[in-house]
């Protein structure tokens, strides 16, 4: 987490990032934005942690189907996807504090690499992988994934799971993982995106999309075949492009955990209730200066960002879970 003296501080500057002074174009806006995804992260990883554990994504669900189970299997389902085995060199692209990194090197025996701009996240990755024994296996990478320092085709396969939409251009990160995969490496991008009942004409379209990308550090959302032409210019052979949040059961679809109607004790920081719960508790705390400044704002920004993904669920415009899978020609 952000130290208690510097939360504040990390919560102001990803207000000033949002409002960047600076060039809207080339490498100042790359620069902007992936300082304002880090310093997003300082802020919210503590949250993420808490409610969600160290797999910072929705996964399609079944009826009965607890959410930690459903991402198991979400990254397992991954790792068959693009037939990882031990001795590959793998990259996990945007890996967080490395859920999926662990289960899906545990799964398949393959070396991954993952790759994250933010210090902290590593630093709680490392010690995920040190408790996994997967330390002599599989490594973290302190970098912008937008300039990966590694050469051309060092990587077998690479995946990313609910990461790319923070780039500040989805083609020139597409291009970025093409560069780093050798010749026939496969990529499983699984990102946000609009899907097409989106209509800009629509304000309460509109609307929802605003506070998902303010509230989420994504800086502009694609539509899905913008996705798959993003990957396409990219020099890519897309062999599938597929929405897997739908494939979720009607009655547990992917938002359900922030939408109050998964019951359990562990789920209840995700819902509505346990939101505002925390949101309030973390005010207390905080004049009592027991949790760092700033913990209030972080914990209401997460509500309002919480409240967009469900309504753009509900509303059929938005998916967390569309998939392409890629090849890069031999």
């Amino acid at each position: 987490m952000a130290s208690r003296t510097n939360l504040s501080s990390a919560l102001q500057d990803y207000r000033e990032l949002q409002n960047p002074v600076a060039s809207s174009a080339g490498a100042d806006s790359v620069r902007s934005q992936s300082d304002l995804v880090s310093r997003y992260y300082d802020v919210v990883t503590p949250f993420y942690e808490y409610a969600w554990g160290t797999s910072f994504h929705f996964s399609p669900r079944h009826a009965g189907e607890r959410l930690a189970t459903a991402q198991r299997l979400h990254e397992e389902g991954v790792g068959r996807l693009l037939d990882l085995r031990p001795g590959m060199q793998v990259a996990d692209v945007g890996c967080g504090v490395g859920g999926p990194l662990v289960t899906i090197a545990r799964a398949t025996g393959a070396s991954i690499t993952g790759i994250n701009n933010n210090a902290h996240q590593i630093r709680r990755g490392e010690a995920s992988l040190s408790r996994a024994g997967l330390e002599a296996s599989c490594r973290f990478l302190l970098a912008d994934f937008m300039n990966v320092p590694l050469p051309e085709g060092h990587f077998d396969a690479a995946y990313s799971f609910e990461a790319m939409c923070h780039a500040p251009d989805t083609g020139r990160l597409f291009a970025e993982i093409f560069r780093l995969l050798r010749s026939g490496g496969e990529i499983a991008a699984i990102d946000w995106c609009l899907t097409e009942r989106f209509d800009a004409a629509d304000g309460r379209h509109r609307d929802v999309r605003e506070r998902i990308e303010s509230g989420n550090a994504t800086p502009d959302l694609l539509a899905t075949r913008q996705q798959v032409e993003a990957a396409e210019a990219a020099g890519f052979e897309v062999l599938t492009a597929t929405d897997q949040a739908a494939t979720s059961d009607p009655g547990t679809p992917w938002y359900l955990s922030l939408q109050g109607r998964d019951a359990s004790l562990s789920s209840f920081a995700r819902t509505p209730a346990g939101r505002r719960l925390t949101a309030a508790a973390t005010a207390v705390l905080e004049r009592l200066r027991i949790v760092p400044a700033g913990t209030a704002e972080a914990a209401e920004l997460l509500n309002v960002a919480a409240d967009a993904l469900v309504e753009g669920g509900e509303l059929g415009i938005f998916t967390p879970g569309f998939l392409v899978h890629a090849r890069k020609p031999r």
